[in-house]
């Protein structure tokens, strides 16, 4: 074996972890990305993905083959590297790069630092909370609380962040802490809505409406072992949150049957409900760091995403609603993405994902179910089911829209980012 050979084969296995561990909204381009840079340094990559891991087979011209397996916990830690990442392979599939400075170039991505110190985590939850709790009740009361609880889950989100075997229990420890605090200073249990209603915003960095999506959407394309594991994932973590909470209601006395839902009217101005999509998609740049220059295209598809389904919902109804928005914003992302200065599909996409996620209404229906609503529980249950589906195809079906470009052009070079 040449050492240049060597060479390609441990860059294409440092490349793929780095997809891999990036891949937590689905592993869709890590095969396609691996298999493009392999044909830019003359070999036939290609890549089997196993959830956590993935087998990356490497044929070279003389006939001789490498196999190897990488494994690296698929995460959303960090979108200013998926950002860059974009520019990266660019660089390489247009040869501006040669093997050795990919491989450089890769190592600075990997060891750079975040553009926010880690208190910006904290923040960002807490705007995340306050931006979406309009959406969930348009209360004053509603944003008040969701200010608070955002913070407490803004503290243990940052902390998660420093300690590892703090992040593996958030799933339990975040809805237990945010429901002690709801339920011991806010009087959550006789809130107007209800208290898991007073407590989606605050939680809602946790709850894996989009895990839920990615896993149909992979499954739906063919990707069975990747989608089957993170939908298990996604209903397990569901399953945690909706436990901390009933463990929450319990340790505070309110009882799990205060866990219910109840109307109310809508006390806010719609212009306060469409302005809060701005400090919810500042806080989504804070949570997941991303770069600050991507925060306006992020904005951008949170309205377009939000601003469709309304009109969409207005003249049909909810699932089809979801369906056009999702059609409406995989497109847009899809063609912003031909640019070469915006950043990447997931990025782009992600705002307006959080938008139109459908986790809440899954969480909603296995609490009031532990609360008694066993009819009211069943509907949102059912609802979750049929709005992760009609997401999930719509995303597919704007997908496929924007499959192939009109063109070829030219990426960034990657040193100028």
């Amino acid at each position: 074996m040449s050492d240049e050979s060597a060479d390609v084969d441990r860059f294409l296995r440092r490349l793929t972890r780095f997809y891999l561990r990036n891949s937590a909204e689905g592993a869709f381009d890590v095969r396609d990305v691996v298999r493009r840079v392999g044909t830019s340094f003359g070999v036939r990559a290609d890549v089997l993905l196993i959830a956590e891991a993935a087998v990356i087979t490497v044929a070279h011209p003389d006939g001789r083959e490498s196999v190897a397996t990488v494994r690296a916990v698929p995460q959303l830690a960090r979108l200013d590297l998926v950002a860059r990442s974009k520019f990266l392979v660019g660089s390489i599939t247009e040869g501006r790069l040669s093997l050795a400075e990919a491989n450089e170039a890769l190592l600075r991505l990997e060891t750079s630092r975040a553009p926010f110190p880690d208190w910006a985590k904290m923040v960002g939850v807490t705007l995340f909370a306050v931006g979406f709790a309009p959406s969930v009740q348009a209360t004053w009361r509603e944003v008040g609380s969701s200010a608070l609880l955002g913070l407490v889950m803004g503290v243990l989100f940052m902390l998660a962040g420093r300690f590892r075997r703090l992040e593996v229990v958030l799933p339990i420890i975040g809805p237990l802490a945010v429901g002690v605090v709801a339920f011991g200073l806010l009087d959550a249990a006789n809130a107007p809505g209800g208290p898991v209603l007073a407590m989606i915003p605050a939680l809602f960095v946790l709850i894996p409406g989009d895990y839920l999506c990615a896993a149909a959407a992979e499954l739906a394309v063919g990707q069975f072992t990747p989608g089957a594991v993170r939908l298990a994932q996604a209903v397990f973590t569901l399953v945690e949150l909706a436990v901390g909470l009933i463990i929450a209601a319990e340790v505070t006395q309110a009882g799990a049957g205060s866990l219910s839902e109840r109307t109310v009217p809508d006390g806010l101005p719609f212009w306060v409900v469409a302005a809060s999509w701005i400090p919810f998609t500042l806080g989504l740049v804070l949570t997941f760091t991303a770069r600050p220059r991507d925060f306006g295209w992020m904005l951008l598809l949170v309205y377009l995403a939000w601003g469709t389904q309304l009109v969409a919902t207005a003249l049909t109804d909810h699932i089809a609603g979801i369906f056009i928005a999702g059609v409406v914003l995989s497109a847009a992302a899809g063609i912003l993405e031909w640019r070469p200065r915006t950043p990447p599909r997931i990025v782009l996409i992600l705002g307006g994902f959080f938008a139109l996620t459908v986790g809440a209404v899954a969480l909603r229906g296995l609490t009031t179910l532990e609360g008694g609503q066993t009819g009211v529980a069943a509907g949102d249950l059912i609802a979750a089911v049929m709005q992760a589906t009609a997401l999930t195809l719509g995303l597919v079906v704007g997908t496929i829209a924007t499959l192939f470009k009109p063109g070829r052009r030219a990426l960034v070079p990657f040193r100028r980012e």
